[in-house]
């Protein structure tokens, strides 16, 4: 009998790759994909973090198994390079260069919705705070809801609910999507560090292929 899979996150990045088994069934299949989906916009999320020195001494850990979880993630394999990349570069970085270029590039490229859709900030706060209630999502970070990563978590949280029910992670249409491609190109064309160029490469292209492509 095939192991039962987890319905939470895999945290691939942490613990290493899930246990191999002999055979998936279809439908553990269908639910690995969508937790390795999950685990990734986790990631991406804390990359998205204000740097620490503990995120620069985390990203010196090679995960030698990022292309197995993009595989599982059915996600293109051009992403793992973009990551590798990505933490590679931030080894060479001096942290307070880093640090400060963070808090510019973020003043000049806000990282909320509330920055990017013409409405009033205060009903659309409302709106996703009435989201989280409704699918008990309790975001314990010291961000607004409608920060990057606060939205990131909700829709990875949405993703691990569908393995165990019939909703489907819609907040991509009702918010994060219709901001997310706007904010990726304008990060891209005001930061002075390729590192946030390649990880607006890495949101864009793991959101485009979940959420987009067929």
């Amino acid at each position: 009998m095939n192991q039962s899979l987890p319905q939470e996150p895999i945290k691939w990045f942490k613990n290493g790759m899930l246990e191999q088994q002999v055979e998936w069934s279809k439908k553990e299949k269908e639910l690995l994909v969508l937790l390795a989906q999950a685990d990734l916009l986790f990631l991406i999320a804390q990359l998205f973090a204000p740097p620490t020195a503990h995120l620069q001494e985390m990203l010196k850990i090679e995960i030698p198994d990022i292309k197995e979880l993009l595989e599982s993630s059915n996600l293109p394999e051009n992403l793992a390079e973009i990551y590798q990349q990505f933490r590679q570069q931030t080894q060479s970085l001096n942290f307070e260069n880093w640090a400060t270029e963070y808090k510019l590039l973020f003043e000049k490229c806000p990282i909320h919705e509330s920055d990017f859709i013409a409405c009033d900030k205060g009903v659309l706060l409302a709106d996703i705070a009435e989201l989280h209630r409704e699918f008990g999502f309790k975001f314990s970070g010291k961000t607004q809801v409608d920060h990057l990563n606060a939205e990131l978590e909700f829709v990875a949280m949405l993703l691990v609910k569908q393995t165990h029910s019939a909703h489907n992670a819609s907040f991509d249409s009702a918010h994060l999507g219709k901001w997310l491609p706007t904010f990726c190109k304008r990060l891209t064309e005001t930061s002075t560090l390729p590192i946030y160029q390649h990880l607006a490469q890495l949101l864009l292209g793991t959101w485009t292929a979940i959420f987009i492509e067929v």
